[in-house]
């Protein structure tokens, strides 16, 4: 009986552990958005990309027999009663869970620290791509450095003449997640950002 018991911890944990181990390396190297899956009340499955964490989703599954598989195996060779390996074996795997949500929404936060600051944007120099109409009468398309990396983003202009492409344009302020309000780049730009 024991023996076969161990065959079944060690079958759910193995196979468990790899895939637990190739999702922690596709969360640290950004490939995880499109493999979880998170399980509604009414039993339907939404696949999605989002950074949440919830109980049920596949990781936190994978996690829990991981550990669910070597917590029994290990008090099987205990010599621990059967009602008791399985209690505790399934207590150890829900705590694992709980430390790998944990674990899985650290990583995602350290990811989102690394992404793109468009405040970072303000005051810097770039090049109208598309012309940018007059007195905010539309917009057009800049190329601008953001945190080292070339961007091209949604710009305005309170000019009074169309900003054409080529133009070197300073940016003033930022609207919204990504919109810049601009003016064209000139010796006297500068100066007057040099006296500031």
């Amino acid at each position: 009986m024991l023996l076969t018991l161990e065959k079944i911890y060690l079958y759910v944990a193995i196979p468990a552990s790899l895939i637990l181990l190739i999702q922690t390396l596709m969360t640290i190297f950004g490939l995880s958005g499109e493999i979880d899956a998170d399980f509604d009340a009414d039993g339907d499955v939404d696949i999605t990309g989002a950074s949440h964490m919830t109980l049920f989703s596949v990781r936190n599954i994978i996690a829990f027999f991981t550990f669910f598989g070597w917590s029994g195996l290990w008090l099987v060779t205990k010599n621990i009663p059967v009602v008791l390996t399985l209690f505790f074996s399934i207590v150890i795997g829900l705590i694992f869970v709980m430390i790998s949500m944990s674990l899985f929404l650290l990583i995602s936060r350290m990811q989102r620290n690394g992404t793109l600051n468009f405040d970072n944007a303000l005051d810097q120099v770039g090049e109208v791509y598309i012309p940018i109409p007059p007195n905010r009468q539309g917009a057009g398309k800049v190329m601008i450095a953001v945190q080292g990396s070339l961007r091209e983003l949604e710009a305005i202009t309170d000019e009074s003449t169309v900003i054409k492409t080529g133009t070197k344009v300073k940016v003033l302020a930022i609207f919204g997640t990504n919109q810049l309000l601009i003016e064209t780049y000139t010796l006297d730009t500068q100066n007057k950002g040099d006296k500031k």
